[in-house]
């Protein structure tokens, strides 16, 4: 025993200062406690020495599970459903059973211990009598904690009567002890004290006093007082109050918001600011919104409410101006934030239609802006409103807005079914569109009226007005063809129609589509025989014009062109000069281009290569062309041998060598010799630093080449990655490790990617390190040994977590963490489960389990803390998502390294969920041949689709050659260009 606890504070562990009974076990443990001590007992006599003693450690453990149940009774809201109010009883009853056998000294903690539960079960008279006897003993016959701890009981017992001017003297005598327990709750309760005596400036003093004190915004816990977040919300919250029974000032408003605790801002500053509302105190109440207005993480309703608040409480100062203007903000947020609360939004619509009418009520006599402005943002905010739109709009024209009538018409025209009532919303559009005299609004008024009304009564009046919009801004095909349709249609009055039958004609005639007129003209005569001759008349001239307009037609259509190419085709070119055959298959290429014929297009260039006397320029041209156009069939082998027969005059012999090396890469041969000589010839740049990469990459010998192409290292962004790719081909973090003394690549993603690959096997070694070490409590000198190694472990487990976080890596630092969280819990299970040296008395077992419980806490706490952080990276979408995408986007060589890590993840994954996602992303398959083939295919059949040449880019990044990827990007942006 004196081995152990020399062992124990060796280690620097305090211990534990209460000597109570009834210590914190978890409930199965307590319950199995209380059991045995019940077994105990059954075989006790009275007059037995340790039965006192047993039936006192058994009423402690009893009031505790009381206390824990009745905690949990309070969450779940179901009194006495957790079984307290029997453990209470039965603890009362043993106390009251032993309390004139326990030594005088300790009679003292008993009549607290009581008094406490009689004040639980109600009987506060019982409490207070014992509270009093306590009290009125003689000095000294209780020691002064005691004393104070039974003066705060009853001070509390007292204020719970609303006997303040007793309880605040009680409070007061009680404070005089600088070690009395709870000090700041005691202080909050002397100011409600001095609040309920009318001693308003002194309690309000009392509270910010203890506000700024943060020492006393505390709870007592088993380690001491410690910060309560919600104490001190409590003490804010009723400070607002003491504020609002006077004048509330700026200063105070700006004192309240300098007290409140990180976190509590929303909450506190909306229940200061509805306060105030509520006594109204309206001024004051704006300010402490717009203050809350300010706080980050507010939900949509939340400001939702607050400005439809803010808007009322201008309302309220008779303010409608710049109430309108807060109804607007209001309407704004609630339209952008898209409320989903569904009872939390029909309430806000409440209260914003009430503002609304509110506000005309106020202005029956003449509604002036305000009131339309009101109605119009509440229409476009919930336009399901038809009536509200109605009424908006017809104030709208009262005040001359015809705009803002238009779109309340318009509203309500669409949101409501019956026709006597959509038709007049939807006149009144047209009526307020043509107020404005502008063509847009008219003719999206005419057809919002023919797409809900079709068959409307003034439908066809509708229809001709729409047309002659057409006509005046002179979009002559559009009119011409909606005039005809109403000439013809026998629904309309003979008047419209004629004069429909007419501007269709003049529309026409200035197109000069003489056919039309001539076909039209005859239709007209059909369907109007009273004017039949006037057409006849028309049709006949425009026959005449006809014959003029064959000829001079310069338009060429896509079957004219493939006629004329293939005249081409068949022409007979026997004796021909070699300039009329140049001519020839020049324009028959053109011809071909245009109409897509792949197989004439080249056949007409083949043709241009047999001319005996094409000029060189016109030589390397087409031989370009062939170039150009195998390279989009992705036919490299064939363009290759083109390139070849080429001379490149206008490229340096640098530039020729990368070009045919470029060729020859992507046919999939060996560019080395070609590469090389581009380098030799001179060639500069980012072109020759990424020749240098390739190089690198297509070596039997990576790192050997990656250290003869020394120029790599004036691109640190390429180097990084080059070294990575060698690195996951080789695996070889001994030859890659000298590149990582440079400190810029070190620093790059690729640099830090490989120095953290080691890290993964440490941190596992480690960790089944500290899996295999197990508790040896056979002896003390064991169980002292086996402490000791197990925290060396643990500090190891320390390291590993610095190291981690220093690499700055998700996944080392959730490794790290997951044996840190999980290895410190198991140590403090373990402590606190040893157990209990044999031949203890009560009081030795008792010191003995305080030293564990003090042993295990900084461990609980690591615990807890490590744990904490885990969760933070677990919930890290941006990292954990970014990880998968990367593993789904990689190139080949890098997938089994990152494999490698979701491994790890998924074997430390908090939830099945998380597991599933991590595994599942493993389980995708690389595109097959198959795939990637058929891709190719799509782009050699349809090389100028950004959509087939993207998905190819896609699966050549994933399986393809390397440097298919960024040669698709350049098409992709040829084509895009094309677009343009």
């Amino acid at each position: 025993m004196k081995n152990l606890i020399a062992l124990f504070l060796s280690t620097s562990l305090l211990i534990a200062g209460s000597a109570a009974l009834a210590d914190k076990m978890d409930s199965e443990t307590q319950s199995d406690v209380i059991a045995r001590l019940d077994r105990v007992l059954s075989k006790m006599e009275k007059d037995e020495a340790p039965w006192a003693a047993t039936n006192l450690r058994l009423a402690d453990l009893l009031a505790e599970r009381a206390r824990l149940r009745f905690m949990n009774e309070v969450e779940a809201n179901c009194k006495g459903c957790k079984g307290s109010d029997a453990d209470r009883r039965r603890a009362i009853g043993l106390y009251e059973g032993v309390v004139d056998r326990v030594r005088k000294e300790e009679r003292g903690k008993v009549f607290v211990q009581l008094a406490h539960l009689y004040d639980t079960a109600g009987e506060q008279n019982k409490s207070s009598s014992l509270f009093e006897k306590i009290l009125k003993a003689p000095k000294g016959a209780y020691d002064k904690e005691l004393v104070t701890h039974a003066r705060t009981g009853l001070a509390d017992i007292e204020f719970q009567k609303n006997h303040h001017k007793k309880a605040l003297d009680l409070y007061n005598e009680a404070l005089k002890d600088p070690q009395v327990p709870n000090r700041g709750l005691i202080i909050y309760r002397v100011a409600w004290c001095e609040f309920n005596l009318g001693k308003l400036v002194q309690g309000t003093k009392t509270l910010e006093k203890l506000l700024k004190s943060p020492e006393l915004l505390t709870r007592e816990s088993s380690t001491g007082p410690v910060y309560d977040p919600a104490f001190n919300g409590d003490v804010l919250r009723d400070l607002a109050t003491f504020y609002s029974r006077k004048p509330i000032t700026a200063s105070e408003i700006a004192k309240y918001k300098s007290m409140i605790p990180k976190g509590q801002e929303k909450e506190l500053l909306q229940s200061f600011a509805g306060e105030a509302d509520r006594i109204g105190q309206k001024q004051a109440a704006y300010q402490i919104f717009q203050s809350y207005l300010d706080q980050p993480g507010l939900s949509q309703e939340e400001r939702l409410d607050t400005f439809i608040r803010l808007a009322q409480i201008k309302y309220d100062m008779g303010q409608s101006n710049q109430s309108t203007d807060d109804f607007a903000v209001a309407a704004m947020k609630y339209k952008e934030n898209k409320c989903t609360d569904e009872a939390r939004c029909a309430d806000l619509q409440k209260r914003m239609k009430r503002y609304v009418t509110e506000l005309h009520r106020s202005k029956k006599v003449k509604p002036g802006m305000d009131v339309l402005k009101a109605y119009f943002i509440y229409v476009k905010t919930f336009p399901q409103d038809t009536e509200m739109a109605i009424l908006g709009a017809q104030i709208a024209i009262d005040n001359k807005q015809d705009v803002m009538a238009l779109t309340m018409y318009h509203e309500a025209a669409d949101n409501n079914v019956d026709p006597k009532f959509r038709e007049l919303a939807l006149l009144g559009e047209i009526d307020a569109a043509e107020r404005m005299k502008d063509p847009t609004a008219r003719l999206v008024a005419y057809q919002h009226y023919l797409t809900l009304m079709p068959q409307g009564s003034k439908a066809f009046e509708v229809r001709y007005q729409m047309a002659q919009v057409s006509y005046e801004r002179k979009e002559w095909a559009q009119a011409a063809e909606a005039f005809r349709v109403l000439a013809l249609d026998s629904s309309g009055s003979m008047e419209l129609r004629k004069k429909s039958a007419d501007l269709a004609l003049d529309c026409l005639a200035i197109q000069k589509r003489d056919a039309d007129i001539e076909a039209w003209s005859s239709q007209f005569a059909s369907a109007m025989p009273a004017s039949a001759n006037e057409y006849r008349q028309v049709s006949r001239k425009a026959l005449i014009n006809q014959a003029a307009q064959t000829a001079n037609d310069d338009k060429s259509s896509n079957s004219d062109l493939r006629l004329a190419l293939q005249k081409m085709q068949t022409t007979d070119l026997r004796g021909a000069s070699d300039s009329e055959k140049t001519l020839h298959f020049k324009n028959e290429a053109v011809l071909a281009q245009k109409s897509g014929d792949d197989v004439a297009f080249i056949a007409a260039l083949n043709g241009l290569l047999t001319v005996k006397s094409l000029s060189a320029n016109d030589r390397e041209e087409t031989l370009a062309r062939k170039v150009g156009y195998y390279e989009k069939k992705l036919d490299f082998y064939t363009a290759l041998g083109l390139a070849r027969q080429m001379k490149f005059p206008k490229l340096n012999q640098a530039e020729r060598a990368l070009r045919l090396g470029t060729l020859t890469d992507l046919a999939g041969l060996n560019p080395v010799a070609h590469y090389q000589a581009s380098l030799k010839a001179g060639l500069k740049g980012s072109q020759a630093l990424s020749i240098r990469s390739r190089l690198v990459l297509l070596s039997s010998n990576p790192l050997k080449e990656l250290k003869k192409q020394k120029e790599l290292r004036k691109d640190t962004a390429l180097m990084s990655d080059t070294l990575l790719l060698v690195y996951a081909r080789t695996k070889d973090l001994k030859g890659v490790s000298p590149f990582l003394k440079d400190s810029r690549l070190a620093k790059t993603n690729a640099g830090r990617f490989i120095r953290k690959q080691p890290f993964y096997a440490q941190q596992a070694a480690v960790d089944r390190r500290l899996q295999g070490e197990k508790m040896r409590a056979q002896n003390d000198t064991a169980l002292g040994k086996s402490i000791k190694e197990r925290v060396k472990s643990l500090r190891d487990a320390d390291q590993q977590l610095k190291e981690a976080i220093a690499l700055g890596d998700y996944t080392a630092q959730i490794m790290a963490l997951t044996t840190v969280a999980r290895e410190n819990d198991r140590l403090t299970r373990e402590l606190l489960t040893l157990p209990l040296p044999k031949k203890l008395s009560a009081a030795q077992q008792q010191q003995y389990v305080g030293l564990l419980k003090e042993q295990a806490k900084p461990f609980f706490a690591k615990s807890k803390i490590a744990q904490q952080k885990l969760n933070e990276f677990w919930s890290n979408e941006t990292a954990l998502g970014g990880l998968l995408k990367d593993f789904g986007t990689s190139r080949p060589e890098l997938k089994p390294l990152l494999a490698q890590e979701i491994r790890l993840l998924a074997a430390r994954a908090p939830s099945d969920s998380v597991r599933s996602r991590l595994e599942d992303s493993l389980k995708e398959k690389l595109p097959s041949a198959q795939e990637l083939a058929a891709a190719r295919e799509a782009v050699r059949r349809n090389p100028d689709s950004a959509a087939d040449v993207e998905k190819l880019k896609s699966l050549e990044t994933k399986m393809g050659h390397p440097l298919m990827s960024s040669y698709l990007e350049t098409r992709l942006g040829q084509i895009h260009r094309a677009e343009i």
